[in-house]
């Protein structure tokens, strides 16, 4: 098997490994549809909350997506695959791969932020991509995923609560994404990296949830330092309604 062909992504939280692979896989769709008929996305080390596999999942249905617990299922798909992508989390040693692929030849790539000089990403990587300018942290990183499938948030709750996140009223965040579902029906991706100017909230192609609570996941990752889950979880719980009813638009009424 070709090295080419799988492709293993590492590098630092907030560096942009997803944002790379997504432009690699929308490149090849548009591009080279016949050459990739078959690509597999593997992000390891996310557990329960899947926010990247989901976004990827929607913009691109067509791409196999596997998650934690699907390793089989992904080696299996892998020997017909045309090209297969495996992002690392920021969790697990750079051993974890080889243990994975039981010594079938990948492409390693990693992606630093700007200005980083020799680090293990360094010796391991074929080829070091610079990333997004996060600002460095010297605290002790923690992580924080929180399953939030379920659970509406109105508009207003919704931006207090992502402003108070970013701006650190809850602890250094380093990293935070989220996908939610908002009492307007609509299912949204939010996202943010220290010291990287913010993105607009970005609506998925998702149907809207006109009716009882949604089924489709939502969910809550963050990197940084002095975060408290408990006090996360408190918070969830005062901000998202207990009666969902949709606030229809003037167009739908």
């Amino acid at each position: 098997m070709e090295s080419e062909k799988i492709i293993v992504v590492g590098g630092y939280v907030g560096c942009g490994k997803t944002s790379w692979i997504y432009q690699q896989i929308a490149l090849k769709e548009k591009a080279f549809p016949k050459c990739y008929k078959k690509i597999l996305y593997f992000k390891v080390g996310t557990g329960q909350v899947q926010i990247d596999q989901k976004r990827i999942t929607i913009d691109f249905p067509k791409v196999n997506v596997f998650c934690d617990g699907e390793e089989v299922n992904f080696l299996h798909e892998l020997e017909s695959a045309d090209i297969a992508y495996i992002e690392l989390g920021n969790n697990l040693g750079l051993g974890y791969i080889d243990q994975l692929l039981n010594d079938v030849p990948y492409y390693p790539i990693a992606i630093v932020p700007p200005g980083c000089k020799r680090c293990r990403w360094h010796s391991w990587a074929k080829e070091v991509l610079t990333g997004a300018a996060m600002k460095a942290s010297v605290c002790e990183v923690n992580k924080l995923a929180i399953d939030t499938t379920g659970k509406v948030i109105s508009g207003k709750n919704f931006n207090k609560f992502w402003n108070k996140i970013i701006c650190h009223c809850y602890g250094k965040v380093i990293r935070a994404k989220g996908i939610f579902h908002l009492e307007d029906g609509n299912i949204v991706y939010a996202d943010f990296v220290d010291g990287v100017p913010c993105i607009e909230f970005l609506d998925l192609n998702l149907s809207r949830y006109l009716h009882s609570e949604p089924k489709c996941f939502s969910g809550l990752e963050i990197v940084g330092c002095s975060l408290s889950e408990v006090t996360f979880r408190r918070i969830i719980t005062k901000i998202y309604v207990t009666q969902y009813t949709v606030v229809k638009s003037s167009s739908e009424q």
